[in-house]
């Protein structure tokens, strides 16, 4: 399941979205962030006086997080690096652009997010 820059609370794994640490996926739950999401960094964090996994990336959960950056195109992605329950990335060096109040929360339409979503389905083959 890849999530991209979740607008929900760091702790939610571990808080809201409990199942998902015994559902029966066949693969890990990968989710990006951006310190240049403003959506789920300034905005967030004054609604709920806390960042979003969309900003700061998976905190708490039912199982270990594995903190990964995400990479380009032409360099693959290990299994080891993806082969965990929970897997937060860092695409602060890809998400970058955007304008107004959500920063570069909609940053995500681009060939490394491709390429790390068929990443795990190829593992998996």
């Amino acid at each position: 399941m890849l999530l991209l820059q979740t607008a929900a609370p760091r702790d939610a794994f571990a808080d809201t979205f409990t199942a998902l640490g015994e559902a029966p996926l066949r693969g890990p739950v990968v989710a990006t962030y951006s310190r240049h999401d403003r959506a789920t960094g300034f905005w967030h964090l004054r609604a709920e006086r806390r960042a979003g996994v969309g900003y700061a990336g998976i905190g708490t959960a039912p199982a270990a997080v594995s903190a990964i950056r995400m990479r380009l195109v032409d360099e693959p992605y290990p299994l080891t690096v993806l082969d965990h329950r929970f897997v937060s990335v860092d695409a602060s060096e890809v998400f970058v652009r955007g304008r107004g109040p959500a920063g570069a929360h909609s940053d995500h339409l681009r060939a490394e997010t491709v390429h790390l979503l068929l990443s795990p389905a190829e593992h998996g083959r």
